[in-house]
């Protein structure tokens, strides 16, 4: 070889080592314990308690009230969350008999 191709070939040659060789037995073996250390366990959302909020009536940006848009109506804009709260049954007075003795 001449002075040139010897150059040629110092230049090209990598300098790192070249890669070692790796056991894929050795490596999945190693993913597989990764992930199950990584695995995390959820507690499922039957368990857990329900929370239901007052409904609220919805708002502009001066404060005032929203009203219902009829023109959607599975939707009511009016309240917050798009269901009005259901109304209470007014309880009927209790009527007291009053009973008047007749004069003779």
């Amino acid at each position: 070889m001449n002075w040139w191709s010897k150059f040629i070939a110092f230049i090209n040659t990598p300098l790192t080592p070249p890669p070692a060789k790796v056991d894929e037995v050795a490596k999945a073996k190693v993913i597989k314990s990764a992930v199950e250390d990584a695995t995390v366990k959820l507690d499922s959302f039957e368990d857990a308690p329900v929370i239901k909020a007052k409904p609220k009536r919805a708002r502009t940006k001066k404060g005032t009230y929203k009203g219902d848009d009829k023109s959607t109506p599975n939707v009511n804009e009016a309240w917050e969350g798009g269901k009005a709260p259901k109304k209470k049954k007014a309880k009927k007075p209790k009527v007291k008999v009053v009973r008047v003795k007749k004069k003779k």
